[in-house]
């Protein structure tokens, strides 16, 4: 479990290094499916990062969060498949909240499989110009996403959100969604802390 926690804060501290800095307006135009689906990224990677960053202080206390996050950087360097967790099918919890997160991950889910249909799963990230760090964002099939070099603080964390991160992060988000209690105050905080990210949405949904 040590292996897999060091590996976790270290893909944690890369996001919070560059997790709300997907600025694409600094970027050319990408096709629409690929453009759609990043914007998608970019509007709530910052929300993300917190987010991720308070499920794992609950890691101590729930051993199976700490695969269910590392799940999401698979395709990152020094993941080991053996890490890979049980993702459950099961049941989640009968709660309004709960409801509207999974409409907004059906979502999310379409938005990455038309993504990665054009593009590939993951995205790497190659530097070409050590002096101010620019580089090119390589997608699934080894291709540049933009036929020039972009600055670091763009193209580094694109290349940290290909589709592929977006379909595990997903079936990690389910698989913790189905293993809330939400009878008791530990799930309850974990289901507000999931909906963080569409707080105006999930404000509505709120019971009273």
């Amino acid at each position: 479990m040590k292996s897999i926690a060091k590996f976790l804060d270290r893909q944690l501290a890369e996001d919070a290094k560059y997790g709300g800095q997907m600025n694409l307006d600094e970027c050319p135009s990408l096709p629409p499916a690929i453009d759609r689906y990043l914007r998608s990224r970019a509007c709530r990677s910052a929300a993300w990062c917190r987010v991720n960053k308070e499920v794992r202080s609950h890691c101590s206390q729930r051993p199976m969060f700490f695969r269910l996050l590392a799940y999401m950087y698979a395709g990152m360097p020094g993941y080991r498949p053996g890490w890979q967790p049980v993702l459950t099918e099961g049941d989640v919890p009968s709660d309004p909240v709960a409801d509207l997160l999974l409409e907004r991950w059906r979502g999310e889910e379409r938005l990455a499989r038309e993504a990665a249909a054009e593009v590939g799963l993951d995205f790497s990230w190659r530097e070409m110009e050590r002096q101010d760090g620019q580089g090119l964002v390589l997608d699934g099939a080894g291709r540049p996403l933009w036929a020039v070099a972009v600055y670091p603080e763009d193209g580094f964390t694109v290349s940290r959100h290909g589709p592929g991160r977006v379909l595990r992060e997903l079936a990690a988000r389910r698989a913790l969604l189905a293993s809330l209690d939400v009878s008791d105050e530990p799930g309850r905080r974990l289901l507000r802390l999931l909906a963080e990210p569409y707080a105006e949405e999930t404000d509505r949904a709120a019971p009273g």
